[in-house]
C-alpha cells in the first residue's frame, strides 16, 4: 500500500520549510559511500499515532523567481499539488494575515475544498486572533494556528491530517505481486517505451490494475518464473506550460513511484546531459533505501561519447549512486530489456539478506584494526555492531563516544563492509550509539 501525499503550499516567507522540518523531525539520511550528495531535502516521511504519510514541501521543488512571477509561479505548485497529493496544508503567514495573492488561490481552487487545510503559522508573533479568524474567509473551514518554530498547535495539525488522510483496510496486502519495479525519469526519456518493451506479445501480461497515482498503471509480468509489477509513471506528458511545472509534475509522481516501489530503474537519456530533475529522482530513491538499476536509454542512437565514458559521466553527476549497475538499453530494439530484470530480480534478493551477526563482527574486528575510530574526549572504540533491519541493510555499532564518529568514518565503515559484501545495487544504512 502507498502512503498517503501531504503538499506543503503557499507563498514564499511564510514558513513552509520551518513547518516542514518540523513535521519530519531529524531524521538521519542514509549514509552513502562519498561525500559528495546532491540530495535536496523536500520531501520526507513522518509518522504519528500509528500512521504514516508522505510531506513534499513544494517550495523547494521550484526555483526561485522574481516577486513579478510570484502569483502564477503560487498558483501552478498549488495546482500541481491539488492534483497529485491526498491532502494539501495551505500556509498562511499569520503576521500579515490573508494577502491578494492567497486569496486569488482561494478563488481558484474552492472547488477543491475537501483536499485543502488551511495552517496559519507564525502565530507566537500574533498578539490577538484577528489574523486567524481573516482566514475563514478564504472559505476553507476552520484554519488550524500553529508555531513552526516552537511547535505549539502542531500535534492538533498532525491529528487532523491523520484523521483526513484515506486509511487502508486492516491487513491490506501490497497491490500487485513480486518485484515491485518502479520506472522514473525526465519526460520523453523513453519511460512508456521501457514498459511496452516488457509489456510486449512475447510476454505474458498476468494482469492490469489503476494505480494509485492518477494516470498510471501498475502491469504484472511473468519474466523467468518469476512475477514482477511494474510501477509506471504513465501519462507523464510535457503540458502547455513552463519547464517549471513538468518539473515539478514530474519529481511528485515519482516520489509515488519510488515509494511504492522495491527496485528503481531510472531512465537517463544517453543523447542528453543529466540534469538536476534526475539527480533528485536518484537522490530520492538512495535516500528511501530502494534498489536502483540506472538505464541509459537511446543508446541505439548517435551519442555524444562511448558508452563507457558515459558510464563514467553519470556516476561524477551522481556520486552517491556508486554501488548502482549501469546498463547501456534501448527501448527501440529490445537492447537490454532482459538484463534489466534480471538485476532486478538479484538486487530485491539480496537486499533481503541477513547477515549473520559473527560474519559482520568479524568485517568490524578488520575494519577497525585498519582505521579506529576518531579519538573523542577520551579514546573511542567501536565495540560490535548488528544488523537491525534489511531492505537497506542496516547496521548498529556500538561504540564508547559516538559524538566522536564523524560522517566521514561512516562513510568508511559502509566502504568496509562493502569490501567484504558488495551489495551491489543499493544503500547500506550505518547508525552509530553509545554503548550503556
Amino acid at each position: 500500500m502507498s502512503l498517503p501525499m501531504v503538499a506543503l503550499v503557499g507563498r514564499p516567507n511564510t514558513g513552509k520549510s520551518t513547518l516542514f522540518n518540523r513535521l519530519v523531525g531529524g531524521r538521519p539520511a542514509v549514509v552513502s559511500d562519498t561525500a559528495k550528495t546532491t540530495r535536496d531535502r523536500n520531501y520526507g516521511e513522518v509518522e504519528w499515532q500509528g500512521s504514516r504519510f508522505f510531506l513534499v514541501d513544494t517550495g523547494g521543488l521550484l526555483p526561485e523567481r522574481a516577486s513579478t512571477d510570484l502569483d502564477r509561479l503560487v498558483a501552478r505548485q498549488v495546482r500541481a499539488a491539488a492534483d497529485e497529493a491526498d491532502l494539501v496544508l495551505f500556509l498562511l503567514d499569520g503576521k500579515t494575515g490573508p494577502l491578494d495573492e492567497d486569496l486569488d488561490l482561494a478563488r481558484v481552487f474552492r472547488r477543491r475544498r475537501d483536499r485543502f487545510l488551511i495552517v496559519v503559522n507564525k502565530t507566537d508573533a500574533v498578539r490577538d486572533e484577528s489574523t486567524v479568524h481573516d482566514a475563514l474567509s478564504l472559505g476553507f473551514g476552520d484554519p488550524f494556528a500553529v508555531s513552526a518554530i516552537h511547535g505549539s498547535g502542531v500535534a492538533e495539525l498532525l491529528d487532523e491530517i491523520v484523521r483526513r488522510l484515506p486509511k487502508g483496510e486492516e491487513g491490506e496486502e501490497p497491490r500487485g505481486g513480486g518485484v515491485r519495479i518502479g520506472i522514473v525519469g525526465r519526460p520523453n526519456v523513453g519511460k512508456s517505451s521501457r514498459v511496452n518493451a516488457y509489456l510486449g506479445r512475447e510476454r505474458m501480461v498476468v494482469s492490469e490494475e489503476p494505480g494509485t497515482t492518477r494516470d498510471s498503471v501498475d502491469s504484472t509480468i511473468r519474466w523467468k518464473d518469476e512475477t514482477l509489477t511494474l510501477v509506471d509513471t504513465a501519462g507523464l506528458r510535457r503540458r502547455s506550460r513552463v519547464r517549471d511545472d513538468v518539473e515539478y509534475y514530474s519529481t511528485l509522481r515519482a516520489i509515488k513511484a519510488i515509494e511504492g516501489s522495491d527496485i528503481v530503474f531510472l531512465l537517463l537519456d544517453a543523447t542528453e546531459p543529466i540534469g538536476k530533475q534526475d539527480a533528485h529522482v536518484a537522490a530520492i530513491a538512495d535516500r528511501l533505501g530502494r534498489g536502483i538499476v540506472v538505464l541509459l536509454n537511446k543508446t541505439d542512437l548517435p551519442l555524444p561519447e562511448p558508452i563507457d565514458d558515459l558510464k563514467k559521466r553519470v556516476l561524477y553527476k551522481l556520486p552517491f549512486l556508486t554501488y548502482a549497475p549501469i546498463l547501456a538499453v534501448s527501448a527501440a530494439t529490445g537492447k537490454g530489456t532482459g538484463a534489466a530484470l534480471d538485476l532486478a530480480i538479484e538486487i530485491d534478493a539480496e537486499r533481503k539478506r541477513k547477515l549473520a551477526t559473527s560474519e559482520l563482527n568479524r568485517i568490524v574486528e578488520w575494519a577497525v584494526g585498519r582505521n579506529p575510530p576518531p579519538v573523542g574526549r577520551r579514546p573511542n572504540k567501536v565495540y560490535y555492531a548488528v544488523q537491525t533491519a534489511i531492505a537497506p541493510p542496516t547496521f548498529l555499532f556500538f561504540v564508547k563516544e559516538s559524538g566522536a564518529i564523524t560522517p566521514e568514518y561512516r562513510r568508511y565503515l559502509v566502504r568496509s563492509i562493502r569490501e567484504k559484501i558488495p551489495y551491489r545495487g543499493f544503500p547500506v544504512v550505518v547508525h552509530v550509539r553509545e554503548k550503556s
